[in-house]
């Protein structure tokens, strides 16, 4: 009988630990430091003609999520996505460095953001 519940039990923490993983690729942070830092964020080509694509290209370091507005969300640290704005549009990249610091148990934090703009020429 005892064999049984350790097994259940060791499944449970199993089940438990794999569902609190993230969708998304994660990096080691740099415990020295609180902000993320941004390399790049850019558009290529920063101008278009309506109805063409520009490419956004981005790298993120010692972050724990990073978004992009207008629409497209939680992305990779590093990682690129094909936009075709109606209009000129800037993007705004959001990258975020929250945990719990391991000698205070205290939850910390630090964030940094980027812009980057389309032109749509009519």
């Amino acid at each position: 009988m005892r064999t049984k519940i350790y097994v259940l039990g060791l499944a449970c923490i199993l089940l438990i630990s794999c569902s609190e993983k993230s969708a998304l690729p994660t990096q080691p942070l740099d415990p020295r430091t609180i902000d993320p830092n941004i390399s790049y964020f850019t558009a290529t080509p920063s101008t278009i003609k309506l109805g063409e694509k520009s490419t956004l290209s981005w790298e993120v370091n010692n972050s724990t999520s990073v978004e992009i507005d207008e629409g497209i969300g939680l992305v990779s640290p590093t990682g690129s996505i094909e936009v075709s704005p109606l209009k000129t549009t800037t993007y705004t990249l959001l990258a975020k460095n929250i945990r719990t610091d391991e000698e205070s148990g205290a939850l910390v934090g630090g964030s940094a953001i980027k812009l980057c703009s389309v032109t749509v020429e009519k």
